[in-house]
C-alpha cells in the first residue's frame, strides 16, 4: 500500500470525536450527569480512542461512566464543531440512542469522575447543559421522536 506524503496529509481535516449516549427512564427523562471537574452537567460519553469506533466508545464510556451495559442503537445527532475551546482542532460529537434505563438504582457512577446523575424532562436537563450543548439534548429528544437524524455542521444550523 502506498502512503500518501506529509504534506498531503497535512492538509487533510483532523477532528476530535466526542461519543455520546442519549438514554431515557420508563417516562421519557433524559438521563444526565454532573461531573466532577466542571460546573454544567453533561451526557454519559467521552471522547473516542484512538482504533475505536464512536460507537463502540459510547458503549465503553457508559460502562466506565455509569456501570451498566446498554444497547448502542441509532445515531440521534451529528454536530461538527470547527473551533472547540476544550482541544486544538475541530470536534466532532455524536450522540447515540442508548434506549431505556429500566432500573436507575443499577447505576454505578465512575466517582472519581462523576458526582452525580439525574433523571430530568428534556428542558430542564438541556438548561444544567452548558450553552453549546443544551441543543444537542433538545436535538436527540427530536431525532428520537421523529427517526431522523440531525446533522449540525459548522456548529450552526440543524440540517
Amino acid at each position: 500500500m502506498t502512503h500518501l506524503p506529509q504534506e498531503v496529509l497535512d492538509g487533510f481535516a483532523a477532528s476530535y470525536a466526542v461519543a455520546c449516549a442519549f438514554a431515557t427512564d420508563p417516562e421519557g427523562r433524559a438521563l444526565i450527569v454532573k461531573p466532577t471537574y466542571r460546573h454544567e452537567w453533561q451526557f454519559v460519553g467521552g471522547m473516542v480512542d484512538r482504533g475505536e469506533s464512536p460507537h463502540e466508545a459510547c458503549a465503553r464510556e457508559v460502562k466506565e461512566e455509569i456501570g451498566i451495559d446498554l444497547t448502542v442503537g441509532d445515531l440521534l445527532v451529528l454536530d461538527y464543531v470547527p473551533d472547540h475551546a476544550f482541544v486544538s482542532a475541530p470536534m466532532t460529537i455524536y450522540i447515540f440512542d442508548c434506549g431505556t434505563v429500566d432500573d436507575p438504582d443499577r447505576i454505578r457512577l465512575q466517582e472519581d469522575e462523576l458526582e452525580a446523575f439525574a433523571f430530568l424532562p428534556a428542558d430542564e436537563a438541556a438548561s444544567r447543559f452548558h450553552a453549546t450543548n443544551g441543543p444537542r439534548l433538545n436535538l436527540a429528544v427530536e431525532a428520537r421522536r421523529t427517526g431522523c437524524m440531525a446533522y449540525v455542521p459548522h456548529g450552526g444550523s440543524v440540517h
